[in-house]
């Protein structure tokens, strides 16, 4: 009953459930020129049905981020065994980036995009079956976005792919960043439950729907609004903003080959000690004295011993948060009750689900209509790597602007 359910009520996919998937030599899914590099291919040789659906479903990931005219609802279920939770999960992604492409405040269309892929592992399970363990990071070129080229990654996927019927499905599909994450942790908190059904999960998809529309519009609003005219106040060291964003993207690059290795794995959940770092290359100081402490000697936590070891407010996004709002001007200068008309280069946003820090990026770049009015900003940071990312592409329920302003000694 519940498949039937689904196929009403998606009505696009009908007909669709039953069908092997779509060969890669088919006409291309949507306007989006899609292209990859598996950079060790080799274990798939013998497997050019399953490496083909792979490609295809980051195609259609990707086409759903960047092409307003494709189905993706439809296309998706294709992929998935009926009444797989996953396929839940994932179809909510693709609403999450279809949700960011229609609301965004600029034209978030993609004109091409070339995904790589690092095959970690390939397991058989049984006669029909087959775990693809991979990393996946993409380089994107929006339409609007002339000359510049975004960059996300690195995700790791875990595919597990079985033939029934003879035909190939994906019965379970798990990932750690971006959109899919995301898109879990909404629908688990909406089902009350880390690990819930596939009928909990339908039955909370429309719910997901409107909440995800409604927060995508307040997030484009958020960035677009010019905020107050008042100047901020002097401080005895000024940000140097320039150098915090060259030092983002110096250290924050998809699009550079030395990035895309297995060093990666030192990154990931790096991205409030990122973000420190980027604001150190700007100031040039720490704050060690105080109620307020935010430095990085090592990676110990200690409060005790003022050159020594680190603060919670380097690494983690709500205590940073805490200490932008808590202390008093002296240390690092910084201003929280801001609108996106006032983020400049350098400043940082972070980005929220279930009232908690899930990652912060640093702006790299602003985004302006002829008349100079802010419409989005160019992002970088760690997590999953992101370089010249669109803000509003990003998946999150709420953002925090925090603007730098500098350091003041006493």
């Amino acid at each position: 009953m519940l498949a039937l359910a689904l196929i009403i009520y998606f009505d696009p996919f009908k007909g669709i459930l039953d069908k092997v998937f779509v060969l890669q030599e088919e006409p291309p899914l949507s306007n989006v020129e899609y292209t990859s590099l598996w950079h060790n291919e080799e274990e798939t040789a013998e497997l050019p049905q399953l490496k083909a659906m792979t490609d295809r479903y980051f195609e259609c990931f990707y086409s759903a981020l960047g092409d307003r005219e494709f189905e993706g609802e439809r296309v998706m279920e294709s992929f998935f065994v009926d009444s797989c939770p996953d396929s839940v999960y994932d179809l909510a992604a693709l609403s999450s980036c279809a949700c960011r492409l229609s609301s965004s405040n600029i034209d978030l269309t993609l004109t091409g995009v070339r995904v790589h892929i690092w095959l970690s592992s390939v397991i058989k399970i049984n006669k029909d079956g087959y775990i693809f363990t991979l990393k996946q990071s993409a380089e994107l070129t929006h339409k609007a976005l002339k000359g510049i080229g975004s960059g996300e990654g690195i995700y790791s996927h875990t595919f597990i792919y079985e033939r029934i019927g003879g035909n190939w499905y994906l019965t379970s599909h798990e990932t750690d960043g971006g959109a899919w994450k995301y898109a879990a942790n909404a629908m688990n908190e909406l089902c009350g439950s880390s690990n819930p059904s596939y009928s909990a999960l339908y039955n909370s998809y429309p719910v997901f729907l409107r909440q995800l529309d409604k927060n995508a519009k307040s997030n484009a609003e958020l960035i677009r609004t010019s905020g107050y005219d008042s100047a901020f106040p002097s401080v005895e060291i000024e940000y140097n903003r320039d150098a915090a964003a060259e030092y983002a993207v110096r250290w924050s690059s998809v699009l550079s080959e030395s990035r895309n290795t297995e060093v990666w794995d030192d990154y990931d959940n790096d991205s409030g000690n990122f973000i420190s770092q980027c604001i150190y290359s700007g100031v040039k100081q720490m704050d060690t004295r105080g109620n307020y402490i935010w430095k990085w000697f090592d990676g110990n936590v200690n409060y005790n011993e003022e050159n020594k070891g680190c603060s919670m407010s380097w690494t983690e996004g709500d205590n940073f948060w805490l200490y932008c709002t808590g202390n008093d001007r002296r240390g690092l200068c910084t201003y929280t009750d801001i609108a996106g008309g006032q983020l400049e280069k350098g400043d940082i946003v972070q980005l929220l689900t279930s009232d908690s820090v899930d990652s912060q990026v640093i702006i790299t770049d602003v985004v302006t209509d002829i008349n100079g009015r802010k419409l989005d900003f160019l992002v970088s940071g760690h997590d999953s790597d992101l370089v010249s990312y669109p803000l509003s592409a990003l998946h999150c329920s709420e953002m925090r602007f925090i603007k730098i302003l500098g350091y003041n000694e006493d």
